[in-house]
């Protein structure tokens, strides 16, 4: 049968073998063709140096007489007299008297692996000891070398002038390879670059110490070599010493030579033990520094992983800076001053949401990256059920909330009837109403112990929310107040001395009106530190109560917009306006408030804007559909962001990440930067009323719907209310709650306005059945 013929069972039959590979001898050695050709390129190219150009500590050792097993004709001296078979040494004079001990070692040497030391009474013989005259350094010859038994050393002498040319003119001598069989090896050289004359150090240098002719003195190599070992223990020992004066080239070249006379079995040993040798503990061995920069880059899941590998392992991961590390790369927390005060109150922390195991160290920042990410998780849960507080807003039947602002302690409303109610976040809890303002409250903004709200009967209140209090009303505006700023001091550059410039210098407050005008105020700070204990409520305090006229905390008067202004921004010293008149205006107060830029672009009215003071942008939403992005210092238009269909009235800029809210039904997501469009969120029927986010989740409300949105993706994760049968007014919305005052049904069939709070951060142990029924192993 030909092999064209042969059945299919057999699909190798006729492929050549790639590797190659025999036993060498009966003993098992391997001997593998390839491996022996790599070895060979390592050497192929090298050049055999004169000892004399070595650096004295790399001199090669003495090696021991070659048997009579060599390969080579050489002669023998044993006892005076020459043996055939052994190459002669002869002796010569040198013109110098300075003279070393070294070894009668060729660079090339042929010596056969079974060669050794000549026997002598235990199988072992020490070589004799043998001098190279330093003026000989440089032109060694293995074929004049002579030995002389009476003398006891090795004279080396030029063989030549020509010689002598070669070391002046740095030609050096080369060795032919022998490759013959995979039992020969070619011997590298000691260096590949060398000096051509190469001065001798002084004795303190080197292990190898010039003598004088009359009282040799031993080198180092002599001295390990002097006492003839009697036993193979012995002569391993020395063996090791003398490896030691080896370089590396040579050290690796002997090594290799001994792993060739190796079984088969003890080669498999071998392995394992250099497997494991080879196998670096990173993560330990690295400078501490190093070692915390390394794992910055990794994940939660990873650090937790590496943790449980081994005890060092998880002492250096139990490190507080990489898991706050964590906390602000993954913006769960950004800010230094929140880190503290969480990690301050401890006990806390780590009765609500510390480790149970027992034995095991706690490490508060990992404690607090887990309560962050355990919230947050919660959130993306879709069958994650929140604690839900509803409450209604007595008194106001459906009437609408225009503002709202919350904390972890408080909610604070504004409702279009007067009033501004306050209420317990954590229990729902109607704690106060503040009743002063005789039309609609259609601003509010809070810090602190501090609140400021803007109404439609054209006055600013100061209110002191412990207490309950009015402490003081601002009058100059003309017409409703629409919208409110507080502007808190920051760092806005440096001075000619590098030191930063801050403003302002205490709090202001700006204020837009449907008079066209924008007020600046400097706004009264209530105190902070009041205890409850000490407030009565029975004592009436004067309420501070001026015009524009005689008002010390007016600061000035920013004039120019032709029509209502809709919206205000400020940070530092500039303040962005967006009015009806469908202009941007760009305030600067360090110049006594004048109006920098007038941003023309918009084509209809301008209801939104924000700011971003390090990026020296600002951001404008129009009727137009359109969302301009100005440079502010340069007053010039940078981009146009088109994609929305109708009335941009909402714009909210946080953590790098910027979302437009539209009558369209559409909510979309940009870059700042670039101005890309990442993302467009559809699932609304109806205009966009209100929305919030966190650079993580988006949260908006439009008639009948409250939805959760992921910003990665830009996918709504799940509806948060499903009972909803009117209008969402508003939402707010921090890493802990959902507030949001919405419209549904009351027992009586009709619409009613209510706050329901949503509540993602009931502590883990008191929450884990609930969190295991809903599959939310979250760490």
């Amino acid at each position: 049968m030909s092999s064209n013929n042969l059945p299919q069972e057999y699909p190798l039959r006729n492929v050549q073998a790639r590797f190659d590979y025999k036993l060498f001898n009966p003993n098992g050695k391997l001997s593998d063709s390839w491996l022996q050709n790599q070895y060979q390129r390592l050497s192929i190219q090298t050049t055999d140096v004169p000892l004399g150009q070595l650096p004295l500590a790399q001199l090669p050792l003495p090696l021991p007489i070659p048997s009579s097993r060599d390969s080579r004709n050489r002669k023998r001296i044993r006892n005076g007299r020459e043996f055939p078979g052994e190459e002669g040494y002869e002796k010569e004079s040198t013109d110098s008297g300075d003279e070393m001990l070294i070894s009668d070692t060729d660079s090339n040497s042929q010596i056969s692996n079974q060669g050794g030391f000549n026997s002598r009474d235990n199988s072992l013989a020490h070589p004799p000891k043998r001098r190279l005259t330093t003026s000989a350094l440089s032109d060694i010859s293995s074929n004049n070398l002579s030995f002389n038994q009476d003398q006891t050393t090795i004279d080396i002498q030029r063989q030549t002038n020509s010689d002598h040319n070669i070391i002046t003119t740095g030609q050096l001598p080369r060795t032919p390879n022998v490759m013959n069989s995979p039992s020969h090896t070619p011997v590298s050289d000691f260096e590949e670059e060398q000096p051509q004359q190469l001065p001798l150090p002084s004795p303190s240098a080197s292990p190898v110490q010039s003598v004088d002719t009359k009282t040799p003195v031993y080198d180092q190599v002599e001295n390990q070599i002097i006492r003839i070992p009697n036993t193979q223990n012995e002569f391993l020992d020395t063996l090791i010493k003398l490896s030691g004066y080896l370089n590396e080239r040579n050290q690796t070249h002997l090594v290799y030579k001994l792993l060739q006379n190796v079984n088969r079995s003890s080669l498999s040993s071998l392995n394992c033990l250099i497997h494991n040798s080879l196998k670096r503990d990173l993560i330990s061995n690295f400078p501490l520094e190093i070692t915390l920069q390394i794992l910055s880059y990794l994940d939660h899941k990873t650090l937790l992983s590496i943790s449980s590998v081994c005890k060092s392992w998880s002492e250096i991961i139990n490190n507080n800076s990489i898991w706050i590390g964590l906390l602000k790369r993954d913006k769960f927390i950004t800010d230094e001053k929140i880190i503290h005060q969480e990690l301050s109150n401890s006990k806390e922390l780590i009765k609500e949401w510390g480790s149970t195991t027992s034995g095991v160290k706690i490490n508060l920042a990992e404690t607090l990256y887990k309560k962050r990410y355990t919230i947050y998780k919660r959130w993306m849960n879709p069958t994650y059920q929140p604690k839900r507080i509803s409450v209604p807003v007595t008194g106001h039947g459906s009437k609408v909330v225009t503002c709202l602002q919350h904390d972890d302690d408080k909610i604070v409303t504004g409702v279009d009837d007067k009033s501004i109610i306050i209420y317990s976040t954590k229990t729902g809890e109607l704690l106060r109403v503040l009743d002063g303002h005789e039309g609609g409250v259609w601003a509010l903004k809070y810090t602190g112990n501090t609140l400021v709200t803007g109404s439609t009967d054209r006055t600013v209140r100061v209110w002191n929310i412990k207490t309950g209090k009015c402490t003081h009303v601002f009058r100059g505006h003309t017409s409703t107040i629409r919208c409110l700023d507080i502007i808190h001091p920051a760092i806005i550059g440096k001075d000619l001395n590098g030191d930063d410039i801050i403003f302002p210098q205490f709090p202001l407050l700006v204020t837009g009106s449907r008079d066209h005008n924008i007020n600046v105020w400097k706004l009264p700070i209530c105190n902070e530190d009041e205890d409850d204990n000490d407030i009565d409520e029975n004592i009436e305090e004067r309420v501070f109560d001026s015009n524009e006229a005689d008002n010390p905390y007016l600061i000035t008067v920013l004039s120019g917009h032709t029509d209502s202004v809709r919206s205000v921004s400020g940070y530092g010293n500039i303040i962005i306006s967006g009015s009806y008149d469908s202009t941007v205006r760009v305030w600067d107060l360090l110049n006594n408030g004048q109006c920098r830029y007038v941003l023309k672009g918009h084509q209809h009215k301008v209801y939104s804007t924000a700011i971003d003071f390090s990026s020296k942008t600002c951001f404008s939403g129009s009727m137009d559909s359109n969302i301009n992005i100005w440079n502010f210092e340069t007053g010039k238009l940078l981009k146009t962001l088109e994609g929305h269909s109708s009335l941009v009235g909402l714009l909210n800029l946080q953590d790098g990440v910027l979302v437009s809210a539209a009558a369209d039904t559409t909510l979309r997501i940009w870059d700042p930067k670039t101005g890309e469009s990442l993302t467009k969120l559809k699932g609304h029927t109806g205009a966009i009323t209100c929305f919030e986010h966190d650079g993580f989740r988006v949260v908006s409300g439009s008639d009948r719907m409250l939805k959760l949105w992921d910003v990665k993706d830009g996918k709504c994760t799940r509806d948060l209310l499903t009972d909803v049968t009117g209008n969402i007014w508003q939402v707010r919305i921090d890493y802990k709650r959902c507030v949001a005052a919405v419209q549904r049904l009351a027992d009586d069939d009709e619409n009613e306005t209510f706050i329901e709070i949503l509540d993602f951060s009931e502590p883990y142990h008191k929450n884990n059945d609930n969190d295991n029924n809903n599959n939310n192993n979250n760490t």
